[in-house]
Formats: C-alpha cells, sequence, structure tokens
C-alpha cells in the first residue's frame, strides 16, 4: 500500500473518531443540559418542610406557671440580658419580666417584633404591657420552636430569601469575593482563571481558585468536592447552560440560598438568610455591614473561619471583605472604620434550638400525606404548624426514660431478668377539649427514630379498656346503677371449638356479690366480664366503636377485659370521650399549613360531636374518680392530696404489659410499658405505666377535674353498699344516680 493510501486511510479513521467524538460530546452536553434544567427547577428551591411547635401564649388574667414560662424561654434560645435591647432576649425582676420578642409569621397573621412586661403572681398572668408605652396589652404569642424539617434527604435547614429581602451592600461584598465578573461573563470567567493561575503559579501551591458563582452552585448543587480536571470541565459546561437557560438575577437568588455556611449538630445550615438566624438571631434583611461581611467571608470555609470556634481567623477574613470594599470604592472609609473595629457580634449559642421528636414528626407525617404529597413535603418549603407542646413533651420524655432505667435496675437487683434495658415504653398527652397532642414518645430512649410505639404498637389493653362495659351497662338505666350487685364468683364459658375461658381476678380470689361500682374501682376480672355477658358483648363493642375505635371489634367476651389489641394513640381517644363529658373530637396534631411565602394553605379544625349521652358519661368519669381515691389508682390520689384526678390501670396476662389512662382538668395522658419481644415484664399497671403518668403530672401542675353532675342525675349515699334514708349526711361518701333508679327510703340530704 503506498503512503498517500495510508495517509488517507488514517485521515479518514480520525475523522471518523473526531466525529464519533462530536456525537458523544453532543449526547453528554445534552445530558448535562436536561440534567440542569429538571433539577434546577426541581431543586434549586427545594426546601423541606418546616415543622413548628405550638407557640406559647397568653394574656391577662390567663393561667400561667411561670417556671414553664422561663423554661420555654430557655427552649426558644432567648438570652436572659441586664437590658434586653435585642430581639430574643429578656430581662429578669423576681417574677416579672420584660421580654424582646421576636417578630414572627404566623398561620393568622404577622405578629411584630416587640418589648413587653408580663408579671405572674400565683400562676396567674396579672400584667401584660407594653414596655414603652406602658399601655396595655391584650395578648402575647411567642414565636414557636423549630421541631424540625420533614424530608427524605440530607439534613439540611434553610430558609429561603428573595433578592429584594438582602441587606444593603451584600451583594457588592459578595461579588468582590467571590466573583467580581459575574454580571458579565456568561458562566465561566477566564480573567479569574487567568488571575487563580498566576496566583497558585506564585505562591507554589493551590491558594486560589477561578470558579464563578454560577460554577461554585453548580459545584455545590450537581458536583463534589473532588479536585479532579473531570469534575472541573463538567462543572464549566453546566455553568454554562444554567447561564444560557436563567437570567443572573435567577442564578444569583438560587446561590443566595444553596450555599453551605455552618453546620448545628448534625443539621447542616444552607442559605444566607438561616445562616442570619444562626449566627447573629436576626432576619437577613437586618444585618448591619461588618455582619453581611462575616457571612459573605465565610463562604470561603464555613468550618476554618466558624465565628464561634475561630474568632481571630473570622474577624481577620471578615476585615479583609471589608477592606476589598473600600479598595474598590464599594464603602466609604468612615464605614470601613467602624465596621472594621466591631465585634463580631456573634450570638454565643445557636438559637431556635430544633427538638428531636421523631415520633411526632412520623404522626403528623401521616396526618398531612393524605393533603400533600411526599415531594411537596420534601421540597416546597411548607411551614408546618402543630400542637405540640414542648415543655410538656420534654417531661414526658424524661420522665418515661428515666422510670424505665429505674425500674430495669430494680428488674436486676430483684433477679427478674439479668438483661438490661429490655423495656420499653410510649406516652401520648393530649388536651382534653381541643384533642390537640401536647406530647409523644415512642421509644425510651426518645431521639430514637424508627417503630414509633405510641402508633404503631398494638398491644392488649387490659383493665383500661373496662370503663367501656360499665358504661355500656350505665346506659340501661332501668338495669343497672352503681350498687347493682355483680356477682364475682369464679365461671367458665365453652367456645364452639371445645375451648375454655376461665377468667380469674388479679388477686385469685373471688369476692361473692360486689356493687356495680366496686367491681371497676377494685378492678374485678370476674364481675367484669359477667357483666359484659349480662349486657351483651355486642352492645359493649358498639359502646367503644361509638366512642370513636375505627377498626374491627371480635365480640368475643374476653373483649371485656382488654385482650384485644389496640395502640397507645387509640385508647387515648376512647379516653378523650370519657374526660371531655361524652364529647368527641378527634385528637390530631397539626393546626395550619403555610407555603413558602406564609400563604395559609390549610387550616384544621377539630369537629366535635356527643358520642356518650352526658349521664353515662359523667358517672363513668366519677367511677374513675373513685379509682384514684380508693382504687388501683390510689396511689394518684396519695400523691396528688390536694387534687382530684380520674383515671384506669391496665395489666395483661403474665404481667406482658402495663397501662395507666389517667386525665385532669385539661390534659390526659396515657403511658404504655412493655417489651416488643411480648415477654413478662413483671409489671402491673400500678407499678409501671402509672407512676411514669405520676411523674410527668407532678410537674405539670395540672387542674382538678370537674364533676358537674347532669340535671337529669341526684346526688345519694352509700352505706355499706345498699341505700337509706338520713338526715344528718355529714361524713357520708355521695354517689350519683338516676332518681328513678333510688329505692323508696331513699332521701336526698338537705
Amino acid at each position: 500500500m503506498s503512503k498517500k493510501s495510508i495517509w488517507q486511510k488514517s485521515r479518514r479513521n480520525v475523522f471518523r473518531l473526531s466525529f464519533i467524538a462530536l456525537i458523544l460530546a453532543l449526547f453528554y452536553v445534552v445530558y448535562l443540559d436536561s440534567m440542569v434544567r429538571d433539577e434546577f427547577r426541581k431543586q434549586a428551591w427545594s426546601i423541606p418542610a418546616k415543622v413548628y411547635a405550638r407557640p406559647l401564649s397568653f394574656s391577662l388574667g390567663q393561667q400561667l406557671n411561670f417556671d414553664d414560662l422561663l423554661q420555654e424561654l430557655a427552649l426558644l434560645g432567648y438570652r436572659k440580658k441586664i437590658k434586653a435591647v435585642n430581639q430574643g432576649e429578656f430581662e429578669l425582676y423576681g417574677n416579672s419580666l420584660v421580654i424582646n420578642t421576636r417578630r414572627f409569621n404566623f398561620w393568622d397573621g404577622i405578629q411584630p417584633q416587640q418589648v413587653l412586661e408580663i408579671t405572674v403572681n400565683d400562676e396567674i398572668v396579672t400584667k401584660l404591657k407594653d414596655f414603652s408605652t406602658q399601655k396595655s396589652v391584650g395578648f402575647l404569642r411567642l414565636d414557636p420552636l423549630v421541631l424540625g424539617n420533614i424530608q427524605a434527604g440530607n439534613i439540611e435547614d434553610r430558609r429561603l430569601v428573595t433578592l429584594k429581602q438582602l441587606p444593603e451592600h451584600f451583594i457588592a461584598a459578595l461579588m468582590v469575593m467571590e466573583d467580581r465578573e459575574f454580571y458579565q461573563h456568561w458562566g465561566i470567567s477566564l480573567k479569574g482563571i487567568a488571575r487563580a493561575f498566576w496566583s497558585n503559579l506564585s505562591q507554589g501551591a493551590v491558594r486560589q481558585g477561578g470558579s464563578t458563582l454560577t460554577q461554585q452552585l453548580m459545584k455545590n448543587h450537581f458536583l463534589t468536592n473532588e479536585r479532579t480536571l473531570s469534575r472541573k470541565i463538567r462543572e464549566a459546561i453546566m455553568a454554562m447552560l444554567t447561564e444560557y437557560h436563567y437570567t443572573k438575577d435567577e442564578i444569583l437568588q438560587a446561590y443566595v440560598n444553596e450555599v453551605y455556611l455552618g453546620q448545628n449538630n448534625k443539621t447542616g445550615i444552607f442559605g444566607f438568610a438561616r445562616a442570619s438566624e444562626f449566627y447573629f438571631d436576626k432576619p437577613l434583611s437586618r444585618l448591619n455591614l461588618s455582619q453581611v461581611a462575616l457571612l459573605v467571608g465565610m463562604v470561603k470555609g464555613p468550618s476554618f473561619y466558624n465565628p464561634r470556634r475561630n474568632p481571630d481567623k473570622a474577624k481577620k477574613r471578615r476585615n479583609l471583605v471589608l477592606s476589598q470594599m473600600q479598595s474598590r470604592g464599594l464603602i466609604s472609609d468612615e464605614s470601613y472604620k467602624d465596621a472594621s473595629k466591631r465585634s463580631l457580634m456573634v450570638i454565643a449559642k445557636p438559637t431556635r434550638h430544633t427538638s428531636s421528636v421523631p415520633a411526632f414528626m412520623g404522626f403528623i407525617k401521616r396526618e398531612l400525606i393524605h393533603e400533600f404529597s411526599l415531594s411537596q413535603l420534601n421540597s416546597e418549603g411548607l411551614r408546618l404548624f402543630t400542637t405540640l407542646d414542648p415543655v410538656v413533651q420534654e417531661r414526658a420524655e424524661q420522665a418515661l426514660s428515666r422510670r424505665i432505667n429505674r425500674l430495669d435496675s430494680v428488674n436486676r437487683k430483684d433477679k427478674k431478668t439479668d438483661t438490661p434495658s429490655e423495656l420499653q415504653g410510649a406516652v401520648v398527652i393530649s388536651d382534653i377539649k381541643s384533642g390537640d397532642i401536647l406530647a409523644m414518645v415512642g421509644d425510651r430512649h426518645p431521639d430514637f427514630v424508627g417503630f414509633n410505639r405510641a402508633v404503631d404498637a398494638y398491644r392488649q389493653t387490659g383493665s383500661v379498656i373496662k370503663p367501656f362495659v360499665y358504661l355500656a351497662a350505665l346506659q340501661e338505666a332501668d338495669k343497672f346503677n352503681l350498687l347493682t350487685p355483680i356477682n364475682d364468683e369464679s365461671f367458665t364459658l365453652e367456645g364452639s371449638d371445645g375451648s375454655e375461658w376461665t377468667p380469674r381476678n388479679y388477686d385469685g380470689e373471688s369476692h361473692g356479690k360486689v356493687a356495680l361500682q366496686e367491681a371497676l374501682i377494685k378492678s374485678y376480672n370476674i364481675a367484669t366480664a359477667r357483666l359484659a355477658i349480662d349486657v351483651g358483648v355486642e352492645k359493649v363493642v358498639g359502646v367503644i366503636n361509638e366512642a370513636g375505635f375505627e377498626r374491627e371489634l371480635p365480640a368475643y367476651p374476653s373483649l371485656a377485659l382488654g385482650a384485644k389489641e389496640m395502640s397507645l394513640i387509640e385508647v387515648l381517644r376512647l379516653y378523650q370521650v370519657l374526660a371531655n363529658d361524652g364529647v368527641g373530637i378527634q385528637s390530631a396534631g397539626l393546626i395550619a399549613v403555610q407555603d413558602h411565602n406564609n400563604k395559609l394553605l390549610q387550616r384544621y379544625p377539630r369537629a366535635t360531636q356527643s358520642l356518650i349521652d352526658k349521664e353515662s358519661a359523667f358517672l363513668i368519669k366519677y367511677l374513675l374518680s373513685r379509682v384514684v381515691i380508693r382504687g388501683t389508682a390510689k396511689s394518684i390520689g396519695q400523691g396528688f392530696p390536694d387534687k382530684l384526678y380520674a383515671g384506669k390501670t391496665g395489666t395483661t396476662n403474665d404481667l406482658r404489659d402495663s397501662w395507666y389512662a389517667g386525665f385532669g382538668g385539661e390534659r390526659l395522658g396515657v403511658v404504655w410499658i412493655g417489651r416488643d419481644d411480648n415477654q413478662p415484664t413483671h409489671l402491673t399497671g400500678a407499678s409501671g405505666a402509672l407512676k411514669v403518668w405520676k411523674d410527668i403530672f407532678a410537674k405539670l401542675n395540672e387542674p382538678s377535674i370537674e364533676l358537674e353532675m347532669p340535671e337529669d342525675l341526684v346526688w345519694g349515699f352509700e352505706l355499706k353498699g345498699f341505700f337509706s334514708s338520713f338526715r344528718n349526711c355529714k361524713n357520708k361518701e355521695l354517689i350519683p344516680f338516676y332518681p328513678l333508679q333510688l329505692p323508696d327510703s331513699y332521701q336526698i340530704c338537705e
């Protein structure tokens, strides 16, 4: 073959290879273009839904525990000062406070920053005034605690901001330090690359990069930090494509919201708006020149220039930003001198602490999923306002963890188990009137992200379900009253399959004829089972369903003794009806949802419905108060001698589950302790769950229940289990009854 033929063939091969390479390069560019457009549109503005606790609100004359108020301020990151000159600060004078509140956009409007004086005497708000004018203020609401974000990916915390919300000098500072030709280049800067190359060559090391803001955005959002030629080429191509599709303002706004600026434990701080709150406890729009320069300077290295850990390095970097601005005529000499002499003005600790409440977060996520997709929750910057009370939550978490640790220790000491940390537990607390979920703990380790026992653990309820058997009976006023005799003698039922069921009392004894009220107060299993059969198990099932239980219930006699598995939240919703005088209200955790522009998307009003007649509901409420005074939960009555509470213990076979459901005048709490493997806990309801409830409510200053008797009931007296006539009523126990049920010899005491 001639040299000419070889040369021609080589040229053809080179041409073919070049053509193939060009085609591949075009395909690669098309692929990157598609990724930029799709991801930029979906992700550059994405922000996970932010979840808030209920805001603490109070008004003149309202009941308020002063220690709770101080604890709430601590959780919110308010700082005690001699003079509260900045938002997020307060002054303390005995039982009075001067609070410089934070501006906040609630679901029902904006609450401006205020300086208010509040005085609490005997747990009543006696003064609520504007500190400067001394005019009375009718209502105050603190900004709510951030509970966290709902998202599927990395743990990131950011707040969206528009260019209009940037403070003076911000763009100038950013441009002078990160991209001086931003408004002139088309994604990459040849001048910047040349300048960086010369600087690095002269210093003998890589000291300066030539990336534009657009390239930084691509790296931060799409790429990794690896220093390779292929990554830089990809970054440059994507930057040019972004410049082709989007305006400079759109790119700059994306960068301002995307840049990484620090770490709060496991949560990354992204975007200048969130960084402003994190370091200065101020909205970005209110930063001064010195603070702007500090944040812009941190872009180069958020960890290296962290003003809390490395204040000297941070100050030098801030002053470098200021000097660059001065040398280019962006700020005056006077402004430079003033800003460079200032302290860093960084708050000592990050404010607006986020609270790790995985059980509650999972619960509200389920409530939301019917109206908002996971994509919306993960990326559209929704603001979710919830009912969780951070003070009640903290006390529930502490009480459950500490009590289970003690119980574990006692079990090991008594040789009941050699394996530590086997006990588990859960707690749910709600507001009786509103149905708001105030606290939810799904694990003995409250910050554990995983199985939520408050919602997903279905366990036999034991005696906690018994009040609904007695409710079914008392609704038949012509047949049953509180003193109706019930036989507590042992019996056996034979099933259609030949199996036998023989209920037994916890003490192993039979008690003969007992009054209906005594059977519930002392939690006699045999008498309760007989009552359920007499009333009709189907009727008991109907009452439980009427009270709000939504799943199917088999009409077996063992249901009366708690053989049916229920979740903690299901038990709470049943007891909500008893505590609320027969009025049903769906226990829930959401108040409202806003979009990222603070526009209200959804409110969650609570619908109420009368589910149980008020007379029967009152009788059960009365009986549950007797359980606390002299029944299986009498340690509650002994522990709170000046209060009247109501509740019921629950213990399942072989001591596998320990339950307590109890309430005062405002709050209802349900506690469960057990083991995930369903092995015995060696705990009754009274020796386990009740103690957790008692620990929690000892810190809540819960008011007593109200026993306001319906008009169709009258008070009678108990004497040795029967009725008699009385003229001197002193020191006799009052019992509520329907008048038509009373014996002829009965006489109401005057």
